[in-house]
């Protein structure tokens, strides 16, 4: 469903983009997480691809991890995660830089004195053709960039695929409302994205601290070295075993 387009009213679209944030908020997955932001981002946008970036700052150099795509007309297409530097010469590397959206009724004719431009080596790998794109910053509540949500070529009709030949004519430039609602999508999926970074590295820190406590209690007596990963260890393999038994009590 193309929101925008549609014949709803605003409450009914208030109520729905409230419902997405309910189920944004109930995912844990990152994964999922994820594939729900593009899954619902494209649905309100009748959009036929979209990709999620997220900052990484683990690194000495920050850069853009590209962790996850979708594409109608391209669904058989398995994308892998991979880094991109952050400069203002990509379309997510000014955005997440800049903090600014863009808005941009033809990729493909971008004006030459801007610091950024279209990288055409999809289209040109996938014989695919990048139209219309909205590129949006996910920002935390201090206002921080940690994503970058982009969407490409707003279709007419939802079930329309998109080829070389038909891409200019089944696609339209994204309207400002759309853009208003993206924005609105993308500052609920910025919240649960942290969250869910948040969560991840408290387990990983707790995990870090058992895991140091033990080794300095058990440092402490030889006897005993070892005893802690060898119960764990014979409890998962107890448990598997058990998994495996069909009869009896």
């Amino acid at each position: 469903m193309d929101i925008a387009n549609s014949s709803q009213q605003p409450a009914e679209l208030i109520e729905e983009l409230l419902e997405i944030g309910k189920a944004l908020s109930s995912v844990q997955d990152l994964d999922k997480l994820l594939n729900l932001i593009l899954s619902k981002s494209r649905e309100i946008t009748c959009s036929d691809a979209e990709s999620v970036y997220l900052l990484d700052k683990n690194g000495a150099i920050p850069c853009l991890l590209f962790k996850v795509a979708q594409n109608d007309s391209l669904s058989r297409i398995s994308f892998k995660e991979f880094a991109v530097p952050i400069t203002k010469k990509s379309l997510a590397g000014y955005v997440a830089l800049t903090g600014k959206t863009l808005n941009i009724p033809n990729a493909h004719n971008i004006p030459s004195h801007l610091p950024y431009q279209l990288d055409r080596s999809f289209d040109r790998d996938f014989s695919y053709r990048t139209c219309s794109v909205l590129v949006l910053p996910m920002q935390n509540q201090e206002g921080e960039v940690i994503g970058v949500l982009q969407l490409i070529n707003r279709k007419r009709k939802g079930e329309d695929r998109i080829s070389l030949e038909n891409a200019q004519d089944i696609t339209v430039p994204y309207s400002h409302w759309q853009e208003s609602i993206v924005r609105s999508l993308a500052s609920q999926a910025a919240i649960s994205l942290e969250r869910n970074i948040l969560q991840d590295s408290i387990e990983n820190l707790f995990e870090g601290f058992v895991r140091a406590s033990i080794q300095t209690i058990e440092a402490r007596d030889p006897t005993t070295s070892g005893h802690s990963e060898r119960v764990a260890a014979l409890t998962v393999k107890f448990a598997q075993e058990l998994n495996t038994i069909s009869t009896g009590p």
